[in-house]
């Protein structure tokens, strides 16, 4: 089959094609649809009607034969007749997939991330349910990646809505993007286009918005969190809210609304509109200028976080059997598995089935704390990927691999990693480095999933053994790893399963002096292991595993754990340990229990903002039928599923939304939270010493509760 480049966009037509659309074209190529089972006998005993070929597969996987469809409803009757009468089948359930994994075509190829036609939407509404009474889209801003803006407004609703399909068809974007856009924007512009009787064409080929069937979720390292899906024919809907997710790997953002997100990501332009979400109907009856700025600045920080968070999805797209919109959504494991299959069957080999998980389980990471306390000249020593890289060194790969795929499938990205990194160094324009850098960064994604795909229930060729056999490896090479630096002076702090802290040894004082001391290490370690130098720090607060504050020596704290980190604590909490956390590396306790008890007076006094001490919560179900939660319940009032508010607790121990605040907040409750917060460095200190730097202050007695 003719491979055709600069594909955008693959979608199932007519039941047995599949159209590939290229800028200003589209080619159709023949589709039949396909599942595999174990025996051709098993489609007779599960009486399946339709069966257009089989074909027998070669070697030793347990689904040695694929039965082709003359359509995909017959495809899908197949399927639901294996799975109720319990034979053993596999199969892709996306057309696009299905194609794709057996032709060898990808989309995207040959094309950039800046030459992708991206338009970003944005919806202002006066409710935030489409179908109450007072429902309403105000004002719809839109820009594209092409230098276009325009804000539709100011027109009755009907016409809003008919305008949005004009532009949308003029200006033919191959992606629409948008924050938090499938929980919202799209929902809302679907329930107010079925109020008005308009369809919202917006297909390549002229066909409506089409929401999903149920909920979807969407991988987020081990959260799978759910939403509404929604798909156009020949376009991918991107959400910038599910991506900044994913991007944030490190749990390092505390929220992830588009204004704390673009803010604390640097992307913040001078002189942006900002608009409390409550003025929004009064501001376009008052001034409706000021919110079309408003609205225009929302797809503008669209468009920019965009360029920042989605590029690696784009470029995995151009390697996987996906189209990009489900790339951006599927986890780790789904791909490679999707790679791995791809290969058997365009080689027509048999596929294994999924091996279970032994009962016994296996072994983690190595992981260790060594030493807690305050350490100075600390160094961050890193073996770089290390699972992938015992992999190809010791040649271990799923025994149901018996033709030889993955490790040359996870050499051949390697080495293409490699290349991409050495153009991002040697790049010279800011564009061409974004370019290799998102490639570099798609191709670590992929490379680092090798070792879990191992231990993924659903893997055609997963391998527990071989997975515990990476892993005993690993934990011997972090031992040897902190032999070697106890043996050349350092003192070692944290180990974990791919690196280790460690104070620099009294000889070694320069950046210089300590990557040649790590090239020296690396030089002892097993051949395909290599030790990087990943950081240099003036001092590290060690309190537990994993658990950790670093001060650089251009003073920026970076605070890693969820004892020392979590979006459930409150804002002025989270900035209390980064104020104190340089203080005490800098070995001025008196100062940090200054700023401890300044806040506490702020605290007693009530001068802290409610935005500063409230929690977050997000209204589910849940919220109102499980007794556990009535207290939010009674907050929650009025508010719709799927909501985030802000909620503080009063002095009666009650929840209120900070709309609502009355200087009733609990006082005592939050110099408790306080106190909490300090008790997290008392290894650090004598019971005595902790007592007088960071005493619980006390206000006036009473009995107060928890806030959740």
């Amino acid at each position: 089959m003719a491979h055709i480049p600069g594909v955008l966009a693959a979608e199932l037509v007519g039941g047995n094609q599949i159209a590939l659309y290229t800028r200003g074209d589209s080619h159709t190529q023949a589709f039949s649809p396909w599942l595999l089972v174990e025996t051709p006998e098993d489609a007779q005993r599960a009486g399946l009607a339709g069966v257009s070929n089989c074909v027998r597969l070669k070697g030793g996987g347990e689904f040695r034969t694929r039965l082709h469809f003359p359509t995909w409803s017959h495809f899908l009757e197949a399927r639901d007749c294996l799975a109720q009468d319990g034979i053993p089948h596999f199969n892709f359930n996306n057309p696009v997939r299905q194609h794709l994994a057996l032709s060898g075509q990808t989309l995207f190829r040959g094309t950039r991330y800046g030459d992708l036609h991206r338009l970003q939407l944005d919806i202002e509404t006066l409710t935030l349910d489409p179908t109450s009474p007072d429902a309403r889209i105000i004002l719809i801003s839109l820009s594209d990646s092409q230098g276009f803006e325009l804000a539709l407004g100011d027109m009755p609703e009907p016409e809003l809505l008919e305008n949005l399909n004009k532009v949308i068809g003029d200006r033919n974007p191959d992606t629409i993007e948008g924050h938090n856009i499938f929980e919202f924007d799209l929902p809302y512009l679907a329930a107010r286009a079925q109020r008005h009787g308009i369809a919202l064409t917006w297909g390549r080929d002229g066909s409506a918005l089409r929401a999903g069937h149920g909920q979807r979720t969407f991988k987020v390292g081990p959260q799978t969190p759910a939403f509404r899906p929604a798909y156009i024919h020949g376009r991918h809907i991107i959400d910038t809210l599910q991506q900044v997710q994913r991007y944030d790997r490190g749990g390092k953002l505390e929220r992830y609304g588009l204004k704390q997100v673009v803010h604390a990501l640097g992307l913040e332009r001078a002189n942006r509109t900002f608009i409390e979400g409550k003025d929004i109907a009064r501001t376009w009856r008052a001034d409706p200028q000021r919110l079309i700025d408003y609205a225009l600045d929302d797809v503008r920080d669209v468009k920019a976080l965009s360029e920042l968070v989605v590029p690696t999805e784009f470029y995995q797209t151009q390697i996987l059997p996906y189209n990009f919109q489900d790339a951006a959504l599927s986890g780790p494991g789904e791909k490679i598995n999707a790679l791995m299959v791809g290969v058997y069957l365009r080689r027509n080999l048999a596929v294994p089935r999924p091996r279970p998980r032994p009962a016994e389980g296996f072994s983690g990471g190595y992981t260790r704390l060594v030493a807690a306390g305050i350490f100075k000249r600390v160094v961050k020593a890193d073996v770089e990927s290390l699972y992938p890289s015992i992999m190809s060194a010791k040649q271990i790969h799923p025994v149901t691999d018996t033709e030889n795929a993955f490790l040359p499938m996870l050499e051949h990205l390697t080495q293409r990693r490699i290349e991409a990194k050495t153009h991002f160094h040697s790049a010279q324009d800011e564009t061409e480095r974004a370019y290799w850098n998102g490639l570099q960064g798609s191709y670590k994604i992929l490379i680092n999933s090798f070792y879990g795909y191992l231990a993924y229930g659903r893997a055609c060729f997963n391998d527990y053994e071989a997975a515990q056999k990476i892993t005993e490896i690993g934990q011997q090479i972090a031992r040897q790893l902190v032999a070697q630096l106890r043996e050349a002076g350092g003192e070692i702090i944290e180990v974990d399963t791919d690196g280790a802290y460690f104070v620099a040894p009294p000889n070694v004082k320069t950046a210089a002096e300590e990557n040649r001391l790590i090239e020296k290490i690396s030089a002892t370690l097993p051949k395909g292991i290599h030790l990087s130098h990943d950081g240099r720090f003036k001092g590290m607060i060690s309190l537990k595993a994993k658990n950790y504050i670093l001060l650089d020596y251009s003073d920026k704290v970076s605070i890693v754990g969820s004892s020392l980190r979590s979006r459930r604590d409150e804002r002025i909490f989270r900035q209390f340990i980064a104020q104190i956390a340089p203080l005490l590396v800098n070995g001025d306790a008196e100062a940090a229990s200054r700023a401890y008890l300044s806040l506490g007076r702020k605290l007693q006094d009530g001068e802290i903002d409610p935005e500063d001490f409230c929690r977050f919560e997000r209204v589910t179900k849940k919220t109102f039928s499980n007794p556990s939660r009535r207290r939010l319940a009674m907050a929650a009032v009025g508010c719709r599923i799927g909501e985030k508010i802000a909620v503080y607790q009063r002095r009666d121990g009650s929840l209120a939304r900070t709309e609502f605040f009355a200087h009733d907040e609990d006082r005592a409750y939050l110099l408790r939270r306080l106190h909490d917060m300090a008790e997290r460095f008392r290894v650090l200190f004598d019971n005595g010493e902790f007592r007088r730097l960071f005493p619980l202050i006390q206000p006036a007695p009473r009995d107060q509760l928890s806030l959740f």
